[in-house]
């Protein structure tokens, strides 16, 4: 195959933003010192609130369509996010905040907090930022639309 993993990758997203109705233009970069982890930024100037969706669940599915069609175009295994107008990263720098103010509470009352519902994607933000924290424990809790994070100090007995 001549065609880079960008190019592909890029092709996909703007054939799937075209049959679902939206005039894109489209930039994708390969994360520096990993392999196959791509993130895709799709600019649209109209309509963005009807393609990302509520608390970006249209964004989540589009991102799932794009990794299926890709997996017939691509043999290995490629990771990708699609961003559209920077939601996902403001999302992030959000969630951030709030699992910060979260975690502060937790260690100063000494008490566990779940964070409200949040989709798959959210909760690993979570995860992942919190995780930095040696003093700090996360769990996922719940089922379905109701899975949320659980923020916990870490017991000093386990250590």
């Amino acid at each position: 195959m001549d065609k880079t993993y960008q190019k592909i990758i890029k092709e996909t997203v703007l054939e799937l933003l075209q049959k679902l109705g939206f005039e894109a233009s489209v930039e994708v970069i390969e994360e520096q010192g990993t392999s196959n982890i791509f993130f895709c930024m799709a600019r649209v100037e109209k309509d963005q609130n009807f393609l990302i969706g509520q608390y970006g669940t249209n964004l989540a599915a589009v991102q799932h369509l794009v990794r299926v069609m890709l997996r017939k175009k691509i043999e290995e295994r490629v990771n990708i996010v699609v961003d559209v107008n920077d939601y996902f990263l403001e999302k992030k720098v959000i969630l951030e905040k709030e699992a910060e103010k979260v975690a502060f509470e937790v260690l100063e009352n000494n008490i566990s907090v779940a964070l409200r519902p949040m989709l798959p994607y959210e909760r690993k933000i979570v995860h992942s930022f919190l995780a930095k924290n040696p003093d700090i424990s996360t769990e996922s809790i719940g089922k379905g639309e109701e899975r949320k994070v659980m923020i916990s100090p870490k017991s000093k007995e386990s250590e």
